[in-house]
């Protein structure tokens, strides 16, 4: 008998120790992300190793994959059914993997942190919140602004210091600062609305047109719409179509990029733009400038998000590694290291970003921007709907309102394919 109760004590003990050992074991989650070289993955190395090193119960484990091919890796794992506890992704989607449950809403994990939405810029939240609930943090964000030559403007009599603030001064300026040779050839144009990172949903922003019904739904076709679509044309019809289109035939990227190389006086660019101009024409007098508007400030801004897979076993120690991501003290390291708007309101304006002049233009531009309204049932209706019918305008083969029309013609069909297949 005693050795029976001998025998059962040890094993017993032999469980309790087990279970402790268990219990002590840190719990592991992995983190993937874009960074696969270069100081920002160095960075984002030692990010996770201070996580880990403040956090003992916890172990991130971290993959960085080349941007061309993350995307397909991360949809390949998810259907697989081992996605990474932690991702990046796309922010302007975040609506199409919640509504599929690809991911879980943060709400609770984040009233028990003390995280609130108003740490973030506003122009996020139309993005992060699907069906009232929040599903994602806004990790990196963008702005659209307005660089200009200074040199061209000294050149043509204009003030380098008072760039165009309105869509008037905007023509005028770029008619002034557009020169061709002696056989009526361009030499350089003084803004085009398609170059750089421009697209015509900000002019119609500008102009007063939201984009969205009352129901949510996209609305493409409205007055305020198609005058900003004529606006736009009429930059190219005075260039003139078969001119311009030779005439931009030979632009390049990088250092070769119209702007950089004296061919386009003022472009409109997001905020990384500044870092390609100081790198490829370091001796480039440029100025950065809030966008031209006709009674709407606005501009553009996407990004990228950090969510927690709903295939995560542990969701609580995912979200504090997320969390700690969203800090504003890392977000203000990440914008640094990567000369990146973040998502985190403290971070973007830490104080040594804030006294650089062009940064500060950036700011005040994020407070206008907006993200592409969203649609489930057409995730693409920018390229889809919409993208064809500005191409026929551009090609002459469709008047503003003709186009608007059958793009939301369109838009209409995309949504009821969708409902028809979605029942």
């Amino acid at each position: 008998m005693r050795k029976r109760v001998s025998v059962w004590l040890l094993a017993f003990s032999a469980v309790l120790v087990m279970s402790m050992v268990v219990s002590a074991a840190p719990t592991k989650i992995t983190f993937w992300h874009i960074y696969d070289g270069g100081e920002v993955q160095s960075w984002m190395k030692d990010v996770v190793r201070r996580f880990n090193e403040a956090n003992p119960d916890i172990i991130v484990e971290d993959l960085g994959v080349n941007f061309w091919d993350y995307w397909t890796k991360i949809a390949t794992a998810t259907a697989a059914g081992i996605a990474p506890d932690v991702a990046m992704n796309d922010l302007g989607n975040v609506g199409q993997r919640a509504h599929a449950d690809m991911i879980i809403p943060l709400d609770e994990y984040m009233a028990q942190s003390g995280v609130t939405l108003d740490e973030f810029w506003p122009a996020t939240h139309s993005v992060i919140i699907w069906d009232g609930q929040v599903y994602a943090m806004p990790w990196e964000t963008d702005v659209r602004v307005l660089y200009y030559n200074k040199a061209a403007f000294r050149e043509v009599g204009l003030d380098p210091e008072s760039p165009p603030q309105t869509w008037d001064e905007l023509k005028e300026y770029a008619d002034l600062l557009t020169s061709r040779d002696s056989n009526g050839r361009l030499t350089r144009i003084g803004f085009h609305p398609n170059l750089g990172n421009m697209y015509w949903w900000i002019f119609a922003w500008q102009n007063g047109a939201t984009l969205v019904d009352d129901e949510g739904k996209i609305e493409l076709y409205t007055p305020e719409a198609v005058e900003a679509l004529e606006y736009v044309k009429s930059f190219l019809d005075t260039y003139g179509l078969r001119e311009l289109t030779s005439f931009t035939s030979t632009f390049g990227g990088d250092a070769m990029d119209p702007f950089l190389i004296g061919k386009v006086a003022m472009v409109g660019n997001n905020n990384t733009f500044r870092e390609t101009i100081l790198r490829y024409a370091p001796d480039m007098e440029f100025g950065v400038a809030r966008l031209p508007h006709n009674g709407t400030p606005a501009s553009w801004s996407n990004g990228f998000s950090l969510e927690i897979s709903s295939q995560s076993k542990n969701p609580e120690a995912a979200w504090r590694f997320l969390s700690y991501l969203m800090s504003p003290e890392i977000q203000a390291e990440y914008a640094k290291v990567n000369s990146s708007l973040v998502g985190s309101i403290a971070g973007s304006t830490d104080e040594e970003l804030m006294a650089d002049p062009s940064w500060r233009v950036m700011i005040d531009e994020m407070g206008v921007s907006r993200f592409r309204p969203f649609s489930l049932e057409a995730p693409t209706w920018y390229d889809s709907s919409l993208s064809p019918e500005l191409d026929a305008v551009y090609q002459g083969m469709k008047d503003p309102d003709q186009a608007l029309r059958d793009a939301q013609k369109n838009y209409e069909d995309e949504v009821a394919r969708w409902h028809r297949t979605h029942r």
